[in-house]
């Protein structure tokens, strides 16, 4: 390990060490003057055919200024989170009590036409309790489909997951009870 890096110092000495010796050297105070009071805009040639730079008088040339004109904007931006979006479906104090005044309706003619009218004509045929369960039951599906009219398809709120997990749980519910109505005696 040790040879190795004896080996590798001699080998950077031995390539910087050239670099090193002929690099510039830079004495004590140097000036520079630059003198453009006498120079001429031709291209002078040396005595040994190398041409040098050519020097440019930019103080001479005439310099072109360009106005801008920045016009005043004069129209009212609107702020997009201070506007108000307006929605078709927006649920209104209005249209809430249209919703909940039709389903109480709708409940309460089903209510008259299931459960009082439909009882009578079952309990001439089956017994009472068994009347009682389809009556009921035949209320109850006729009640969710309603409801799913009313609220999932005129009050657009089909499209919310939780309402369609509660209408079919409900659907399925009652399906089961009526078929425990049918079969009981």
């Amino acid at each position: 390990m040790k040879n190795k890096s004896i080996i590798i110092f001699l080998f950077s000495f031995l390539i910087l060490s050239p670099v090193l010796i002929s690099a510039p050297k830079v004495t004590g105070n140097v000036s520079q003057s630059i003198d453009t009071a006498g120079v001429s805009d031709t291209v002078k040639s040396g005595s040994s055919g190398v041409q040098q730079t050519l020097p440019i008088d930019t103080s001479s040339a005439p310099v072109k200024t360009t106005e801008t004109y920045i016009q005043a904007d004069t129209v009212k931006k609107i702020d997009s989170v201070l506007t108000e979006t307006e929605d078709e479906n927006k649920l209104t104090n209005t249209r809430l009590f249209i919703y909940i005044l039709l389903s109480v309706l709708g409940l309460a003619l089903f209510f008259f036409i299931f459960v009082i009218n439909l009882f009578k004509t079952f309990h001439k045929k089956r017994s009472t309790r068994q009347s009682l369960l389809l009556s009921w039951n035949l209320f109850f599906i006729v009640t969710i489909v309603w409801i799913f009219i009313i609220w999932g398809i005129v009050a657009a709120f089909w499209t919310v997951p939780s309402f369609m997990i509660v209408m079919i749980f409900l659907f399925i519910i009652s399906l089961i009870m009526t078929i425990i109505a049918v079969k009981s005696k």
